[in-house]
């Protein structure tokens, strides 16, 4: 008796199990290694418990405890961009008329129209990446004839992919180009058989005239940027993403063009989370600039006041030496190395395993891979290149030999939908046999080489996530060319685990994200389809109708109308972004 009464007592004065901050409930968890699942709880920013039966769960909430309904959806974890120019995007989000999703010419010339109304004397209208002409009915790009009629007194630039870009009269006149303008070598002003300007830049394939051409134009101010970097977390959260690892990229200088994603880190506002890897902008002085910035910044120190692992350093790259990169423009020949690449290849790697620093590499071609990796065996021998992380970006047609070198080696490759863009031309250009096994993201995995999805966006792809998801488990570009075997095609449930834990790995962030398990960070998303079950097509709706981030709603569309936050008006009041219909 005496002892029972000594266990109530102690029982009393043990403190309560805290209620869970969130229950998600009737819900369709993807969990990858439970199956079943149908509610889980959150505390502290992570996921807690997991449960069958949301009775159990639900006994465990106290009146501060959030409850969300899911109606029987399915949620997964948050989906982590591989390759993602995040913080660049963000910047110019704003100034941009997006062609995601249009299916005729006739329609995406009418955006552009309507655009032209209501830009400002001095600005330009701007298509920047994200589509190609095989997603239209007719196939083709826009002339300058029909820019013209669309924009006759407004500047238009469109860019397509990195192989060239249309510009209509205006932006033509705007930007100083006559017929008797130079290109940079690598590239050239298109010419009617008169001798006269059809309006088309083209990359053949040095893209670098594209590049000043897009410096040229007007960018936004410090706090228009502020504005535009949550505009474009705000459209990523709508499809689901929550974390991202920053590719950098041309014409973006760090620190100095990261003021935006920066301040609102700093200051506890950041949406997603973001990892980036820094980019040279300087060629030639790459290994000066990495120094600097390994003298003055941390590798994976975080500078979210809200999250942990909110806003990082991840590394260098994708771009270590401007002269150890080749170029993805499949309408073109393929582009050889600098000669002399090896050495500052070397001397950049051998820096960043030093200093501790994961680095990644940008590479299209396997005889790209091939001569970097002889360089990167080269270093091995004294400099493990197992100490950090390490990658390559792209690797369209890396081969099996390659792959074998670089699983040896212990690196990873980051995957992105470019074919979905491009694959057409680069069947016109390298045949049916070449095209089926590009890219081998199936022997990638056999092999064990960590495997993360991304998008490639803004400018070559569209940041849409579920793009790469359909091309990949469709073997399909966005125009409908059937580029893989079935055999070659990724069964759904491996695509999205290399779009969540697969992209965590090139962050260092496998045993924190990208899946919904117990102690990981808690990430997910309520998808508006089963992805795992509806018919190929409409994997290209599929859509977030909450998307969650460290336990806190960031996103929310009418099917969960209480978390719906007052959608904040585009800055300047003319952006595009402006006519896009809310949720």
């Amino acid at each position: 008796m005496r002892t029972g009464i000594l266990l109530l007592v102690l029982l009393r004065t043990l403190p309560l199990a805290a209620a869970p901050d969130l229950i998600v409930y009737n819900a369709k968890v993807t969990s990858f290694n439970q199956q079943g699942i149908t509610a889980f709880a959150v505390k502290d920013g992570r996921f807690t418990e997991l449960s069958s039966s949301a009775q159990e769960l639900l006994r465990q909430k106290d009146s501060a405890t959030q409850l969300i309904d899911a109606g029987g959806r399915l949620v997964i974890p948050g989906l982590n961009d591989s390759h993602l120019h995040v913080v660049r995007g963000g910047r110019f989000y704003n100034l941009e008329t997006r062609w995601e999703g249009i299916s005729s010419l006739k329609q995406a010339l009418s955006l552009v129209a309507q655009q032209a109304k209501r830009t400002p004397k001095d600005q330009w209208v701007r298509v920047i990446g994200g589509w190609t002409p095989e997603q239209f009915q007719e196939k083709r790009l826009p002339t300058l004839a029909e820019l013209d009629k669309a924009a006759p007194n407004t500047p238009v630039f469109i860019l397509h992919l990195y192989s060239g870009a249309i510009l209509n009269s205006a932006g033509l006149q705007a930007l100083g180009i006559t017929s008797q303008s130079q290109a940079p070598i690598g590239s050239y002003y298109e010419k009617d058989a008169e001798g006269k300007l059809t309006g088309v830049l083209v990359a053949d394939p040095n893209p670098q005239l594209l590049y000043q051409s897009i410096a040229a134009l007007p960018g936004l101010s410090t706090e228009q940027q502020l504005n535009s970097s949550l505009q474009f977390f705000q459209a990523l959260l709508g499809y689901g993403v929550t974390s991202v690892v920053d590719a950098g990229g041309g014409g973006h200088l760090f620190p100095q063009n990261y003021q935006a994603s920066t301040r609102l880190a700093v200051e506890g506002k950041l949406p997603i989370r973001i990892a980036s890897y820094l980019f040279p902008q300087q060629p030639g002085d790459e290994l000066n600039q990495f120094a600097r910035w390994m003298a003055n910044y941390q590798q994976d120190q975080n500078l979210d006041a809200r999250h942990p692992r909110g806003y990082t350093i991840a590394g260098g790259g994708e771009l270590l030496a401007w002269s150890a990169s080749d170029y993805e423009n499949f309408r073109s020949p393929r582009p050889e190395l600098k000669p002399g690449f090896e050495l500052e290849l070397q001397n950049i790697v051998r820096m960043h395993l030093l200093m501790r620093w994961p680095f990644r590499i940008h590479a299209t071609y396997d005889e790209t891979i091939d001569k970097m990796l002889d360089v990167l065996e080269k270093i091995n021998k004294d400099q493990p290149l197992n100490k950090v992380r390490w990658a390559f970006d792209h690797a369209e047609t890396v081969s099996d030999r390659n792959l074998e070198r670089i699983h040896k080696l212990g690196g990873g490759i980051a995957v992105q939908a470019r074919m979905a863009f491009a694959g057409e031309d680069f069947l016109a250009r390298y045949g049916k046999s070449k095209t089926q096994n590009t890219a081998p993201v199936k022997k990638m995995l056999e092999l064990g080489i960590p495997v993360g999805l991304g998008t490639d966006g803004t400018r070559v792809a569209s940041f849409n996530p579920w793009v790469t998801y359909y091309w990949l488990v469709s073997g399909k570009t966005l125009g409908g060319t059937v580029l893989y075997a079935a055999e070659q095609r990724l069964d759904r449930l491996t695509a999205l685990r290399l779009f969540t834990l697969g992209s965590a790995w090139f962050s260092g962030d496998e045993q924190q994200k990208g899946a919904i398990a117990p102690g990981m960070l808690a990430d997910f998303s309520i998808l508006n389809q089963d992805i795992l079950q509806v018919e190929e097509p409409l994997l290209l709706q599929t859509r977030s109708e909450l998307t969650v981030v460290d336990g806190q709603v960031e996103y929310a569309s009418k099917a969960f109308p209480a978390f719906i936050r007052p959608r904040l008006k585009a800055e300047p009041l003319w952006s595009p972004v402006n006519l896009v219909p809310s949720e």
